[in-house]
């Protein structure tokens, strides 16, 4: 049984707690092929971070270029930032080209949202695509994550989340990670588990088998 970090910028220890590890390690296009000689215990996730969706042109024909990759099992992060990056046109022109290219691989998509919930919602229902739509380090409050879950959308949490609302998270819709901070992969599986009240190994054995949607 492996414990899972569905979004980290750092791989860490192969193994704690007597379980394995494997890390979805975030890389851009331009970085991807350094990566490939990686553990066997490392995958990838591969996008266009809405900070630098400026001037994208040349990492999305990377991108496509990359995503087939079956070590790639997840398009980003990608998606919306009001308080950084372009104008919210030009990320919203590269969010698209990414939803787009995750439905036509069929893989799911790892997303970035700040502050840009309405629009990332209306473009959920636009599409009506049916890969899964992860939102990494989710920290929404209880309405707003009330309205993500009826659409249809995953979460993953980490160092930091609201305790209170990850208990309105559908439990086959949740995932754990570290994102770039020091916290171990184990750390947060404890927390989130002792919040919504599971021993660690059942937690452990939801998180595997919520897993089947990005490793199939």
């Amino acid at each position: 049984m492996y414990l899972y970090n569905i979004h980290t910028h750092k791989a860490g220890s192969e193994e704690m707690n007597g379980y394995k590890v494997q890390y979805i390690l975030n890389t851009s296009p331009g970085d991807f092929e350094k990566e490939i000689l990686a553990p066997d215990n490392i995958r990838f996730s591969c996008g266009v971070h809405p900070w630098d969706a400026d001037n994208a042109g040349e990492q999305l024909t990377r991108l496509n270029e990359v995503v087939p990759n079956k070590l790639v099992l997840a398009i980003g992060e990608a998606g919306l930032d009001k308080l950084k990056g372009p104008d919210m046109r030009v990320q919203e022109n590269v969010f698209r080209q990414q939803i787009e290219l995750a439905m036509s691989v069929n893989k799911p998509l790892v997303i970035h949202c700040v502050r840009a919930w309405d629009l990332l919602m209306a473009l959920y229902k636009e599409y009506k695509s049916d890969i899964p739509w992860i939102i990494h380090g989710y920290r929404g409050n209880i309405e707003q994550t009330k309205q993500l879950v009826r659409l249809g959308f995953k979460f993953s949490v980490g160092e930091f989340f609201n305790e209170d609302a990850i208990r309105h998270i559908p439990i086959n819709s949740l995932f754990c990670e570290t994102d770039i901070s020091e916290i171990s992969i184990c750390k947060v599986y404890e927390a989130v588990s002792l919040v919504l009240g599971l021993s660690f190994n059942q937690f452990v054995e939801i998180i595997a088998d919520n897993m089947s949607v990005i490793s199939k």
